[in-house]
């Protein structure tokens, strides 16, 4: 978030964003998707995790032009609004948004949420992103075989989403958004799909959620759109460990909640019934992130709220888990069967 806002130029003064409501079809549509489900959007999933996506097809939400969609650009307290009119307050600049599906432009991309799949404590999403010009394209093509570095020292294309519903007075910033990630998972000349997460962050229904985009300095917002109906299957595990006191697990997301801990790392090993055992991103594997698809970590967030000594971890699954076939977790060396 520093960096993101370092990235921002200097304003004196912005008049405060207009919200703006794009319907797209006369009637509201469900946010859970059944028979009436696009198969293209769901078709993502599939190819990200396999057979395993099942487990969460009813949950994983689609947007295109037949869908009604509550877009809006994002909204400012009065107080906001005054901060940003005296020049104390910098806001990036607004995509445009288009009239049809939940959809944003800016001068080099469109770019089209295809569909999105959210827990309590974590979002997965599908953007498609095309290139107007021949620079954007080039962009595209170059963003898969480039490492975290380069994608920093050249300012490359970054897409996030996070809560922007407010915080109230006991969370801070970072507590409630988690961290943002992207990464691509197919380019096709001057059209690409990625994926855009929030590992780690609290989310409800009625939430909004604001994606944003950075590409070579400039920052912009896209759109915000309620958080759809979260998955709801979880399991709760007490742990007997002098720090961590619950281990939260979802078929997307593993979650450990407890106080400042001083130890160096925290490791988590999953076990399944039918013998299959890894390791969550860590210290010990080096934080050795897995692909979609491969039983392991595809990102890890760690945030504390400092003030009441409350601590979270969050690791988000490259492999959808079935909790049913699910036989102990272990973390931090102890063991914990999860069925007999």
């Amino acid at each position: 978030m520093n960096k993101t806002m370092g990235k921002i130029r200097e304003t004196k003064q912005k008049p405060a964003r207009p919200v703006r409501t794009v319907l797209i079809a006369a009637a509201v549509a469900a946010l859970l998707c059944g028979s009436a489900f696009a198969a293209h959007s769901f078709g993502w999933f599939d190819r990200l995790f396999g057979e395993k996506a099942a487990l969460v097809e009813e949950h994983v939400t689609s947007y295109d032009e037949n869908t009604t969609t509550d877009i809006t650009q994002p909204a400012y307290t009065e107080e906001e609004q005054a901060m940003i009119a005296e020049g104390t307050m910098q806001v990036p600049d607004t995509a445009a948004l288009s009239d049809t599906g939940v959809s944003a432009t800016t001068e080099n991309f469109v770019f089209t949420l295809e569909s999105m799949l959210a827990s309590k404590d974590s979002v997965l999403a599908v953007m498609r992103i095309d290139a107007r010009n021949e620079e954007a394209a080039a962009q595209l093509a170059a963003l898969p075989e480039a490492d975290g570095y380069q994608k920093e020292l050249e300012r490359m294309l970054r897409i996030g989403v996070r809560n922007n519903t407010g915080f109230g007075t006991d969370h801070r910033l970072e507590w409630k958004n988690g961290s943002m990630g992207m990464d691509m998972i197919r380019v096709d000349g001057s059209t690409a799909y990625a994926v855009v997460t929030n590992n780690g962050g609290e989310f409800e229904p009625g939430d909004r959620l604001l994606f944003d985009a950075s590409y070579h300095g400039q920052n912009a917002d896209l759109f915000e759109i309620p958080v759809p109906e979260q998955m709801e299957q979880e399991l709760v595990i007490e742990l007997d460990d002098p720090y961590w006191k619950t281990a939260t697990i979802t078929p997307i997301s593993f979650r450990l909640d407890g106080t400042s801990s001083p130890q160096s790392s925290d490791s988590v090993t999953i076990t399944l019934k039918d013998g299959t055992s890894f390791d969550l991103a860590s210290v010990e594997n080096g934080y050795a992130y897995s692909d979609y698809g491969t039983y392991g970590s595809m990102s890890h967030s760690g945030t504390g709220a400092y003030e009441s000594d409350h601590c979270k971890e969050n690791w988000l699954f490259s492999q959808l888990i079935d909790l049913d076939e699910l036989a102990s977790i272990t973390v931090c060396g102890v063991t914990y069967p999860v069925s007999p």
